[in-house]
């Protein structure tokens, strides 16, 4: 009986603790122009999301980037009030036009259907690439599950626009919301089976005392 409670177990820590897998969406690198930033929306499908990290295209040498996001469209929102700025990360090197840099931010949340602006920025230069666009909002890159729209790009920091400007980049995202906290039929399941483990040991113990 004990050896058929271990399994269940296990299952039950995999389904609580397993990342999810994680998606990739890129954009055209096509380039042609550029500045310091890059300010976009990205929109969430039918499924809430983690994104997680990205890339951007970015001219030759080392750039010191920022990253900031704000709750809804970055359109009427172009001024630095209602933004956060979640991550900064120095030294990202880059390739020119045509290549595209990864790098890793704060994860942040999109709930189904929902709309995240995302500014990333470098605050060393004006050697953001990017493409110019045919309209604010327009879909530049898509999958099932989350949308890259056209922006605007930026001097630093929030200072002069320029639109419609597409990101030349990728969005790293997976499928499910960030949360330390499992899911209220998921803490049922892992009740259940620490409930099972103890019934179990409570009955080794007394067979072994009679």
């Amino acid at each position: 009986m004990f050896r058929s409670v271990v399994p269940l177990v296990s299952v039950l820590a995999l389904t609580l603790g397993a990342p999810a897998a994680a998606v990739t969406l890129s954009t055209s690198l096509s380039a042609g122009n550029g500045q310091s930033g890059i300010m976009f929306d990205l929109v969430a499908g039918q499924q809430a999301l983690t994104i997680t990290g990205g890339a951007i295209s970015l001219d030759a040498g080392a750039w010191d980037l920022e990253v900031y996001t704000r709750p809804g469209t970055i359109v009427g929102n172009l001024a630095a009030a209602g933004w956060t700025l979640i991550s900064s990360i120095s030294g990202v090197s880059g390739g020119g036009v045509g290549t595209q840099t990864f790098f890793d931010f704060s994860d942040f949340s999109m709930a189904a259907g929902s709309t995240t602006g995302l500014y990333i920025t470098a605050i060393n230069g004006a050697g953001v690439n990017y493409t110019d666009g045919t309209a604010v909002g327009a879909v530049v890159a898509s999958d099932a599950n989350l949308s890259i729209l056209s922006g605007f790009g930026r001097s630093y920091a929030f200072g002069s626009s320029f639109s419609p400007r597409n990101f030349n980049g990728s969005i790293v995202y997976s499928v499910g919301a960030v949360s330390g906290v499992p899911e209220p039929e998921n803490w049922a399941m892992l009740i259940a089976g620490f409930g099972l483990v103890g019934a179990v040991s409570r009955r080794r113990r007394a067979v072994a005392v009679a």
